[in-house]
């Protein structure tokens, strides 16, 4: 069978432009579809004058917050109990951290506690300022000049109170000056005079406001540390929920021979004390046994 080329070259040709004409419609159905995309991409998109392009979500975004945890005026005082068996070399190393870190001692007191086994043992109290941005640093360095038995941190947030009185130092400002020019338009004495009792009132007010500022400005900036030293025989065990039964044993055997140990000192010196009043009881007994028993042969 022969092939007609007079109808297999048109054929050929036909097929051809019907396939350049469908591939041509592909793309362009294609692209058509990529715009309509990103047209509903873009639908509720705003632009503002500078042609920056924001997401719906993104406008609503609140600008004004804020990750501070704690507010800034804020005084902090802290509390620590902490035991030594040396408290000269405690107190020595409490005055070399203060220093490292910017501190200094407000007030201390060292005194004497009673005797115990004929021991003394010192105790001292001391109030602490140390710069805010310091605290964290120089009580992690506390634990290691002795045992901390007890620590407590308080907080008072007074940024009201400081800024009504800021509020009120302003006000007296704005009163001041308003005097004063009343005092310059003053012609009469007794206006002048109660110009005058008035700024007076008001310089007085301001003095005691700033002082107010000051003094919270300083307990703001500087924390208040009290610290409570105790002079010990016998470090407190801590024994806690991670403690070990190995650890608990061990404390147990050393408080037992502690223990012990105090109690026979208790003993020894107790006995001293008295051996004088032994001594006398026991010649008062010989010599009335002796004079019973010259009665007794008399008879």
């Amino acid at each position: 069978m022969k092939i007609n080329k007079r109808i297999v070259l048109p054929s050929l040709v036909i097929l051809l432009a019907a396939f350049i004409t469908f591939f041509f419609n592909t793309n362009n159905f294609s692209q058509m579809k990529m715009h309509m995309q990103d047209d509903t991409y873009n639908i509720g998109i705003t632009r503002d004058s500078s042609s920056e392009i924001l997401r719906p979500e993104e406008s609503k975004l609140n600008t004004n917050f804020t990750n501070d945890i704690e507010p800034s005026k804020v005084i902090t005082n802290i509390h620590i109990s902490l035991e030594t068996l040396e408290f000269n070399s405690t107190t020595k190393n409490l005055n070399k951290i203060i220093s490292e870190h910017n501190g200094y001692v407000e007030n201390s007191n060292i005194s004497q506690s009673s005797h115990k086994n004929s021991k003394i043992f010192k105790q001292g109290q001391y109030t602490i300022r140390i710069p805010k941005k310091n605290i964290d640093n120089f009580i992690s360095d506390m634990d290691a000049i002795g045992n901390i038995t007890s620590e407590s941190t308080s907080k008072q947030d007074i940024t009201k109170q400081y800024q009504d009185t800021e509020s009120r130092l302003n006000l007296l400002n704005i009163k001041e000056e308003r005097m004063l020019d009343l005092l310059k338009k003053a012609d009469k004495i007794e206006d002048i005079i109660t110009i005058e009792n008035q700024l007076s009132d008001i310089i007085y007010q301001k003095e005691n406001l700033t002082k107010n500022l000051i003094d919270m400005d300083d307990k703001i900036s500087y924390s208040t540390v009290f610290v409570n030293i105790s002079e010990v025989e016998k470090l407190t065990n801590e024994i806690t929920t991670e403690t070990n039964f190995g650890n608990k044993i061990t404390n147990a055997i050393s408080d037992s021979l502690y223990s012990f140990k105090i109690g026979l000192e208790s003993f020894v010196i107790a006995f001293i004390y008295a051996l004088p009043y032994l001594l006398v009881i026991s010649i008062v007994v010989i010599i009335a046994y002796k004079i019973f028993n010259k009665r007794q042969n008399f008879k």
